[in-house]
């Protein structure tokens, strides 16, 4: 069976690997978004499948085994692992995840690794079937007559996928930095947003091959540090432009409210748990989302595109930034809660009418300026790519509210009498908000509005860490 892609054209996968692609554990992957929710700044990206994107990975191993000239058992098992490299990847992807990560202390993983292994852990349940009562075919595939000739390693291969420290190979799939997987998915998804040229769209490709393999390591060969320092181009390009989509930042800090919602109501019909993993886009929420009142009216408001409005966006930075606020937002939205009902004179009646806080906060991992750690060779010469130095990871914070940034508020007037005043959610505010926040729960952690320097002064510092305006 031949494919088509958008990226690659034509391209045929060796046999034993198309036995893969009708794996229920891989379809359920194609109603599972490469993004994070429905991205209306971007449709073609919104509608980019993780499906698509492993069939991507999985073609880009096979070039880059190619290149490296393994043997054939190295070339398929890295190229399963590729494959099967999101198949424990939950409904809305890093969005969702996050939730169950803070509820159950999901771990993708682990998940994975079980999955593949075939073994029941926490998050697989029932012999691990993950799709329309199936489970994977990986297994099954691997024991067959080829795969037992090639001496497939289904723990190697679980190894590679889930990026084990101690596996040489899991670099090139997990590698924290530009690996196949990063590879594919710059790309794919700049290409589907529309922010990148058409002569970018072979990059993939050409990257596939500069890998090096020596002494059980592996290293970028610095004949291809241009096509590396384009990447990383793209890459900080692409974040930034979806940090730039206020409406979209609204729309994913929606469904994690829905769905965060789910998780401590015992009346809902049907809750989140730690199996909800296993659902697709669709099914979270035409079966979970819309079928409970708590949640069904947000989930209305994301799918008719009416969002939250944006308070202001503030950047976090110091290290495990992403990872603080994850455990925090619950503290953080009670502060921005207090501030905006006291600022708006938000009266009971109105809170009543909402199933949430009148703010809402959410966050972006802040991945552009990225640090390539791996060395380049050419010939035997060392290029450094990126100088080692201890840049502290940052975030975007943001904060959103169900209601409009204006309300009335009565006062009285010189002659004693009551008057209503309009009032709003102005500059000032944000700023009286961010020190609130500074002082307290984000006391640890440099804090600024995002696309300002410290002093809230504007930037456009491109070399800095916020990069361009808000």
């Amino acid at each position: 069976m031949k494919v088509y892609d958008r990226l690659y054209g034509e391209y045929k996968f060796p046999a034993i690997i198309q036995e893969l692609l009708d794996c229920p554990g891989l379809l359920r992957l194609r109603d599972v978004r490469m993004a994070n929710n429905q991205f209306v700044a971007f449709p073609a990206f919104a509608s980019s499948s993780r499906y698509e994107h492993s069939l991507g990975v999985c073609h880009l191993a096979g070039l880059c085994a190619t290149s490296l000239s393994l043997p054939e058992k190295d070339t398929i098992e890295l190229m399963m692992a590729c494959l099967y490299h999101d198949v424990g990847t939950p409904p809305f992807a890093h969005a969702m995840e996050e939730v169950l990560q803070l509820a159950f202390g999901f771990d993708h993983e682990q998940n994975l690794k079980n999955l593949i292994m075939g073994t029941t852990g926490k998050f697989d349940g029932d012999m691990a079937r993950v799709f329309c009562d199936e489970g994977l075919k990986l297994r099954s595939v691997c024991h067959s007559k080829k795969g037992r000739t090639l001496g497939l390693d289904l723990y190697r291969i679980a190894k590679i996928a889930a990026g084990d420290g101690d596996e040489p190979f899991a670099p090139l799939l997990n590698g924290g930095g530009m690996d196949l997987d990063n590879i594919d998915n710059i790309i794919r998804a700049s290409s589907a947003m529309g922010i990148i040229q058409v002569e970018d769209i072979d990059l993939a490709s050409r990257l596939a091959h500069a890998f090096i393999f020596e002494e059980g390591h592996f290293y970028y060969d610095g004949n291809y540090i241009s096509d590396i320092r384009r990447w990383q181009q793209i890459r900080d390009l692409q974040y930034t432009t979806i940090f730039n989509s206020l409406d979209d930042f609204s729309f994913q800090t929606m469904i994690k409210k829905s769905l965060n919602l789910l998780m401590h109501d015992p009346a809902a019909s049907a809750r989140i748990d730690n199996n909800s993993w296993k659902l697709t886009d669709s099914s979270i929420v035409h079966d979970v989302l819309l079928a409970n009142p708590k949640s069904r009216e947000i989930m209305k408001r994301v799918l008719l595109c009416k969002p939250f409005h944006c308070l202001g966006v503030l950047h976090i930075q110091g290290h495990n930034a992403a990872r603080f606020l994850n455990e925090h937002l619950a503290e953080i939205e009670r502060i921005a809660s207090d501030y905006f009902k006291d600022a708006l004179d938000i009266r009971q009646k109105k809170l009543n009418s909402i199933h949430t806080n009148p703010v809402v906060a959410n966050f972006y991992p802040d991945k552009r300026k990225r640090r390539l750690k791996n060395k380049a060779f050419s010939w035997n010469t060392e290029t450094v790519i990126d100088e080692a130095i201890d840049s502290p990871q940052g975030a975007l914070l943001g904060l959103f509210t169900p209601f409009s940034n204006s309300n009335h508020r009565e006062v009285k007037g010189d002659d004693g009498k009551p008057l209503r005043k309009s009032v709003s959610f102005r500059k000032e505010n944000l700023l009286e908000l961010m020190k609130l926040l500074a002082d307290d729960t984000l006391s640890r952690f440099c804090v600024s509005v995002y696309g300002s320097d410290s002093n809230g002064q504007p930037t456009t510092n491109a070399t800095g860490n916020q990069l361009e305006f808000f």
